[in-house]
């Protein structure tokens, strides 16, 4: 057992010299009784510090290394956590991404509402994969342990506590964070309210000990959570669904030349720029590229009716009257600071091409497509005519006749299109050029064969979706 957890009182806290707790009031929960549990120990027992997890020794190190600090901290966090209903907490929504569509940028405007809480940048976003690898931890256990398991699985657009962080300024200070969870634990400690290995509660408790941390009091005791699944999953749009009934999903999309261009470019840093062994196996970004967009415009199944697209251009151009939109779309009135781009307090800086800016950039929404061609562009528009219409972006007028955006698709099936040459070409000459210097023969004899497979799936990929978009199988999802 770690040296958190030695037992201390909130008395002994405030003797060390930090300030006492408020009066108790009533929670607000019938589940968690009122705040005569101040008396439980502070201390919150973590059964995993022996453990051969890498995650949970990162975890345990965390914790151990701010724990003194923290335990001068939990009066105050008890000041403010005491007005949150945790467990009343049932209303929740999610943001998605289309390609690199703005889904941070549209988190940012929800930062300082204080009808909302959300976790910045994408460290919410591994809260269920966690919970399904770490089921056998207690709710204290989770709360301790989720901020390693989310700098470890996402990096620094998941890490909670790294200053100067290259993804944005949204770190908490780790003594802030514990403390908030131990002030939770002063709160609820084992009591039927936590119900320890819940999905649901891991979830509410996650928002309100990260409200604490930045010492953000509860004007609203249940404030919506939103948090980030960024990709789309079935699988977790469904568990939330288990775990608040009325979730509502937010799906960020842009128009489509641009976000296959913009996806397209980030595909190939991926698969060829940061791809630390070329030689190991054969990639093509193009075919991913085109899949994922191709699969994610209609949102989750079945979930239709709960889910709304918000268009990148809108944030940028009109982000008034659509924060506004939104807004009672989710049953929140609508705040100035809904137009204001932050993470945890701080401006979201946004730099590209030697150019920073924070929130709304006109510019920003400008079609770009300068990693497609012509030919290009004319599929896009073929394969995704019903985007462009539903979600009110121009296209050109000839393209409304079925029958010409067959013959553009044939055309494409028979000549390899712009973005198809550059992964031909990068296969070749980085892919098989290098397995050829490591002597990896059958590795670069194998080119051919996977460039003749790849052509043979990009064809399936475009005819099988514009044949489900022209039967009507895919609808694209509802602009806000």
């Amino acid at each position: 057992m770690v040296e958190a957890s030695r037992r201390l009182t909130v008395p002994d806290v405030a003797e060390d010299g930090g300030a006492p707790p408020r009066e108790a009031q009533p929670s607000l929960s019938p589940l968690s009784g009122s705040l005569h549990v101040l008396a439980r120990p502070v201390w919150i027992p973590i059964g995993f510090d022996n453990s051969p997890d890498e995650i949970l020794q990162m975890a345990a190190c965390q914790y151990r290394e701010h724990q003194d600090a923290a335990r001068a901290l939990v009066p105050a966090k008890l000041a403010v956590l005491r007005d949150y209903d945790a467990p009343g907490m049932d209303r929740a929504a999610t943001i998605c991404h289309w390609g690199r569509s703005g889904s941070v940028l549209l988190a940012s405007y929800f930062d300082g509402h204080e009808d909302i809480i959300t976790l910045p940048n994408q460290t919410s976003e591994y809260a269920y994969p966690f919970c399904d690898e770490y089921q056998s931890l207690s709710l204290w256990e989770k709360l301790v342990a989720y901020p390693a398991y989310s700098q470890a699985r996402k990096g620094n657009a998941g890490d909670f506590f790294r200053k100067n962080n290259p993804d944005g300024d949204f770190a908490v200070d780790p003594a802030h964070y514990f403390a908030s969870v131990q002030a939770l634990f002063v709160i609820y400690g084992d009591g039927p309210a936590t119900d320890l290995a819940a999905r649901r509660r891991f979830f509410q408790f996650l928002h309100v000990a990260y409200a604490g941390a930045l010492d953000r009091p509860a004007v609203n005791p249940r404030p919506l959570m939103i948090y980030s699944q960024h990709w789309i999953n079935n699988k977790l749009a469904h568990a939330l669904i288990e775990d608040f009934p009325d979730a509502r999903f937010l799906h960020t999309v842009r128009d489509p030349i641009s976000a296959f261009d913009s996806w397209l470019e980030r595909h190939f840093i991926w698969q060829f720029r940061d791809n630390p062994d070329l030689a190991a196996g054969y990639r093509y970004p193009a075919f991913d590229a085109v899949r994922d967009l191709l699969s994610w415009d209609a949102g989750h199944g079945g979930l239709r009716a709960r889910t709304r697209a918000i268009r990148f251009e809108d944030m940028h151009l009109t982000p008034e009257q659509t924060m506004r939109r939104l807004a009672e779309w989710l049953g929140v009135p609508y705040r100035p600071c809904m137009l204001e781009s932050t993470l945890n307090g701080r401006p979201y800086v946004v730099e590209a091409g030697g150019r920073r800016w924070v929130g709304a950039n006109p510019n920003n929404a400008l079609r770009r497509s300068t990693s497609l061609n012509t030919l290009d562009r004319l599929m896009v528009f073929a394969v995704l005519h019903r985007n462009f219409a539903e979600w009110n972006y121009p296209y050109p007028r000839f393209l409304r006749h079925r029958s010409t955006r067959a013959l553009l698709v044939l055309i494409g099936t028979l000549v390899p299109t712009k973005m198809e040459w550059v992964n031909i070409k990068n296969i070749v000459r980085l892919q098989a050029a290098t397995a050829l210097r490591k002597r990896r023969f059958a590795t670069a004899l194998f080119a051919p064969c996977a460039l003749v497979l790849y052509r043979l799936r990009m064809i399936q990929l475009f005819t099988s979706a514009v044949a489900a978009r022209s039967l009507g199988k895919t609808r694209p999802m509802r602009v806000i």
